[in-house]
């Protein structure tokens, strides 16, 4: 089970891949909206949650590639980092996703990625069987 960062800052991105990292999270980066739909389309990669900035820069914004991933990839955990918190207003994510505002503490934003990856793991997990003797 593997997180996907995406963020276009190189900075702020290496800075949350080393907590993610260190908290033991797989972890795959991208710098912008087409690079991650391509490593979101891979099943292989086997991507259940995607940590994105909601300001890509230049293109489609993580807004728009969480609504595309939503779609795509079932039961996804889907977390923004923001310093544009003025964009939610116009186009608000579901409840079941997560906002945190920059700066904020990324310890938070680990425990809930892990969170979602325990919850992710006990969902995948085969119900237990009764036998009689």
């Amino acid at each position: 089970m593997t997180v996907l960062l995406v963020e276009d800052d190189a900075i702020v991105r290496s800075t949350l891949a080393d907590f993610l990292e260190a908290a033991g999270c797989e972890l795959r980066e991208a710098e912008s909206t087409p690079s991650a739909r391509t490593i979101l389309m891979n099943p292989a990669e086997g991507i259940v949650v995607l940590v994105t900035d909601i300001n890509l820069g230049p293109g489609e914004d993580g807004l728009t590639l969480a609504a595309e991933a939503r779609q795509r990839v079932p039961g996804l955990a889907i977390f923004y980092v923001t310093g544009s918190p003025e964009r939610l207003r116009v186009r608000p994510p579901p409840p079941t996703e997560r906002v945190f505002l920059k700066p904020f503490n990324p310890d938070d934003l680990v425990a809930a990625v892990l969170y979602a990856l325990d919850q992710r793991q006990q969902d995948d997990r085969p119900a237990a069987t009764l036998t009689r003797s």
